[in-house]
């Protein structure tokens, strides 16, 4: 009982906070525990444990202070024209650094995917951040539904708005890519820069997402440069691990270099 009380002080002062407020319970609640055993049961500390663990895992690729309902408004101002849509998608795009950083090679980005993807008309995007916004991108097949999942609920709302406004069917909900909640089937399951932030959580974590996904096919990519721009030899760290996850698996990957990104496409 003095767990589940301290758990739920720690989990309330996070809530309470003007950065975190939105992220999903759960992932708070689960990031607040692992917090309270790591500091021995100091609710400070393990309030301060829990808001460096969401700026790593989220906190980081946003700024400082999202106004979700401005960027609304930008996409609500849009013409009604396919141009203009696209232009503004690009502008909300940036708003979120995984997002931001594939901007200027986007069309090379889903020029090099679509052709191995096919049109794809179910597609289940983990950890999506803004990436759904470049659905006009993708290819998708007509009537193809975009399924996604991500932990902050005003960047959800906005990725909600942005689909109906493209006129793609939807089902993007907030939610924890950790947790094993049922997932929809889909045909091509996204995993765009997420592995080495649920391995910073868990390790393990990674290996254990591809698993459940509910999906025949997989893109799994990884960034080749952090934040700030320095490569640091992640392509060849996140290369060699990633490889070493395969090989645990009978799946088949194609390995393919893009600017800024390592992407695997695996056929399971």
């Amino acid at each position: 009982m003095l767990v589940n009380e301290a758990l739920g002080r720690v989990t309330d002062s996070i809530a309470r906070s003007r950065r975190y407020r939105r992220v999903c319970e759960t992932t708070v609640r689960r990031l607040a525990g692992d917090a309270l055993r790591a500091s021995g049961g100091n609710e400070r500390e393990a309030a301060k444990r829990t808001k460096r663990a969401l700026h790593q895992i989220c906190g980081a690729y946003l700024p400082a202070s999202p106004s979700w309902p401005h960027l609304r408004a930008e996409l609500d101002a849009c013409p009604d024209e396919p141009g203009a849509l696209r232009q503004t998608l690009r502008v909300l795009m940036q708003q979120h650094a995984s997002t931001r950083e594939r901007l200027p090679v986007l069309e090379q980005f889903w020029d090099t995917l679509r052709p191995r993807l096919g049109a794809t008309p179910r597609v289940l995007d983990m950890g999506c951040g803004l990436a759904p916004l470049s659905a006009p991108w993708q290819g998708l097949a007509p009537g193809a539904r975009y399924a996604g999942v991500d932990i902050d609920a005003g960047l959800v709302e906005l990725v909600r708005a942005a689909l109906d406004r493209i006129g793609i069917e939807h089902d993007i909900r907030l939610g924890d890519a950790l947790d094993d909640a049922p997932l929809p089937e889909s045909d091509v399951a996204l995993a765009l820069k997420l592995l080495p932030t649920l391995e910073r959580q868990a390790a393990g974590a990674g290996l254990a997402l591809l698993d459940w996904l509910p999906a025949p096919k997989l893109v799994v990519s990884f960034p080749t440069r952090s934040l700030g721009g320095q490569a640091r030899g992640m392509e060849a760290n996140y290369s060699r691990g990633f490889e070493a996850l395969l090989a645990q698996r009978p799946w088949r990957a194609e390995r393919l270099e893009l600017p800024g990104e390592l992407v695997y496409l695996v056929q399971r």
